[in-house]
């Protein structure tokens, strides 16, 4: 059953103070053509879901009208690229003003964004290594991370050891220079039920030097604000035209994606930030407080995004 309150209060942050029948023109003042915007049917039944969720005398808005919402409201959501460790601003104001607190979180991400790296395939026979996914730093040496990017770097068998795969933190764009690639050791311990992994990474005194993300005992509010942090992936196969449009042909770095919390389940939540493949494994931060509240684990581009949450992840990294 449609929670159609999460519904309305989704939508009067991506279009605020905006009439049903101007929406379309914001997202094509955001994505910047005509020509990328979806077929005037589904642009139809947006505004219609619209204007059924805010008169009360007309009847619910079917499930195409609802689709067709989604999707209007996740084409709203950036990705910044981040640099030295700060975010870009949000430069369109039609998304900037959906997000007030953003200038916060740009600043309290500084200190912590340095402990999110790149997971790479590191197999002798590739020439260069190959992007998996994302994870950070929990501990001094102990690397978080989806289990799904586990068993695709280890080719299935959930095993690893050194030489398979490495991080590389610091990859930001405009060229500005990581780390020496570092060295995954081993699998420290694999969830048993929940897509989550912790990798032993070469060094104990890896992270020592790093602020660590701070992971949540609280699960999020719904509806709440949250940034997913990680390496998109290029992923021509799901939307590519919107993709452009968001990511801008710059894939592989470091982005911040800001969205909003869609849906609270056991164990986790669903959340509509802009998100690729290579973000399996990327903190979720809390917009507000720029602690971890999840563990980004799948999605599909403009679709469906799920996390495992913080008091999951802080009772699997305790226990």
């Amino acid at each position: 059953m449609a929670d159609y309150r999460n519904f309305r209060a989704r939508a009067e942050r991506a279009f605020p103070g905006v009439k049903p029948s101007q929406a379309l023109e914001r997202v094509r003042a955001i994505v910047g053509s005509k020509a990328a915007m979806p077929p005037n049917e589904e642009g139809k039944l947006a505004v219609a879901a619209l204007e059924k969720l805010q008169d009360p005398a007309l009847p619910e808005p079917t499930p195409a009208e609802l689709a067709a919402l989604e999707l209007m409201i996740r084409i709203t959501r950036p990705a910044p690229l981040v640099r030295k460790g700060r975010p870009d601003d949000i430069e369109k104001v039609e998304q900037s003003e959906v997000f007030p607190d953003w200038h916060i979180f740009q600043k309290s991400l500084e200190p912590f964004a340095h402990a999110i790296g790149r997971v790479d395939h590191a197999a002798r026979s590739l020439v260069r290594s190959e992007p998996i996914g994302t994870g950070f730093l929990v501990k001094p040496g102990l690397l978080l991370t989806n289990k799904h990017v586990l068993m695709k770097l280890s080719r299935g068998t959930g095993l690893l050891e050194p030489g398979q795969g490495v991080v590389r933190f610091q990859i930001e764009t405009d060229d500005y220079s990581d780390d020496a690639p570092v060295s995954i050791l081993k699998v420290a311990h694999a969830h048993p039920a929940l897509d989550a992994a912790l990798l032993s990474v070469d060094g104990p005194a890896l992270g020592a030097g790093r602020h660590l993300p701070r992971i949540s005992n609280a699960a999020p509010a719904d509806q709440s604000d949250v940034v997913v942090v990680g390496y998109p992936a290029r992923d021509s196969a799901r939307n590519p035209l919107f993709i452009g449009v968001i990511f801008r042909e710059e894939f592989d770095v470091l982005r911040a994606s800001p969205g909003q919390v869609c849906t609270i389940e056991p164990n986790g939540f669903t959340h509509d930030c802009s998100t690729l493949g290579g973000n399996s494994g990327s903190p979720v931060f809390d917009l507000k407080t720029a602690d971890v509240v999840g563990l980004h684990r799948s999605g599909e581009f403009l679709w469906s995004n799920e996390a495992v949450d913080g008091p999951s992840l802080a009772a699997f990294i305790a226990g």
